[in-house]
């Protein structure tokens, strides 16, 4: 690689982190409140919460806005920033390795390329993710004994620095780490769902223009990006949510990946594995349009 190359790479490399950066942090704040209710309808029983509805009433009567639905925003808002700075860069390195290096297909290649940026992704998510369920539960866990996850409560934490010192302190450096297998299985087969299904429907709906109106700009319209971006949100959450229930199970109550499927499915059959769908798929349309309209607008500038 000559020098003028490596500086090219650098130089792309570095847009990617800063613009994946600020597009996920975007993201995460629109979704953030209905990710709330999601982890709390997966980690607890229909005892608490019968519904989606009873679960945001119970949390903004109790906890309010702020406190209830925001809380512990500090820690995903900072790994969304870094979750989607590594998705946006190892997709687009993978993807110009295989154009370079191999003769795959456009279809291939962005399907090798999505599974690879969500494994890579998964590493940075699940220390951050195992703190933001934490703390999005840490505030049921004042309620009487059996409703938060029917563990005996010694000790809650509701702020991140805390949370992270008494995980380390309990499991060691490694713990933050707990619920990986079921990140990287969330993310890899996500990926792919995430940047197929963007990929190919803005593609699509590009490649109406010509049929439409010859004189039209080759380019994405705004709206057209925003469903595409929407699309992708709700092909990845519809795709893997089983395997977020999961994760989000053995990172709230410390079990291993075939001791939580046991405990989900034995508590609450194969509709435990798909409780929270509802709302998740709501929040997806706004955050994931969001990220991918904002990445694609700075990377235009």
């Amino acid at each position: 690689m000559s020098g003028a190359e490596e500086t090219q790479w650098l130089a792309a490399a570095f847009r990617d982190i800063l613009y994946g950066s600020i597009a996920g942090a975007l993201g995460k704040v629109i979704e953030y409140p209905f990710d709330t209710v999601k982890v709390r309808l997966q980690t607890q029983g229909r005892h608490v919460f019968p519904d989606t509805w009873s679960c945001i009433t119970y949390t903004y009567k109790n906890e309010g806005i702020i406190k209830g639905f925001f809380q512990g925003i500090a820690s995903p808002l900072a790994g969304a920033a870094i979750e989607n700075a590594a998705l946006f860069l190892s997709y687009n390195q993978c993807s110009k390795f295989l154009q370079h290096y191999t003769n795959v297909s456009d279809l291939t290649n962005i399907l090798i390329s999505g599974a690879f940026a969500g494994s890579c992704a998964s590493f940075v998510l699940t220390p951050v993710e195992l703190i933001k369920c934490k703390l999005q539960v840490s505030n049921l866990q004042s309620l009487p004994l059996g409703v938060a996850g029917g563990n005996t409560v010694t000790e809650r934490h509701t702020r991140i620095i805390p949370t992270i010192q008494a995980v380390i302190k309990n499991r060691g450096f490694i713990g933050l780490w707990q619920g990986q297998s079921g990140t990287f299985i969330r993310e890899s087969f996500g990926g792919v769902a995430w940047f197929a299904t963007y990929e190919l429907m803005k593609k699509y709906l590009k490649s109406r223009h010509n049929i439409e109106d010859p004189s039209l700009p080759n380019d994405n319209k705004t709206w057209e990006l925003l469903a595409s971006g929407a699309s992708a949100g709700l092909a990845f959450n519809a795709s893997i949510f089983p395997a977020d229930t999961v994760k989000s199970m053995m990172q709230t109550e410390h079990l291993g990946l075939k001791t939580a499927i046991k405990k989900i499915f034995v508590e609450k059959g194969l509709r435990g594995f798909y409780r929270g769908l509802g709302i998740t798929l709501i929040r997806a349309i706004p955050a994931n349009a969001t990220v991918f309209y904002v990445y694609e607008t700075l990377s235009k500038l």
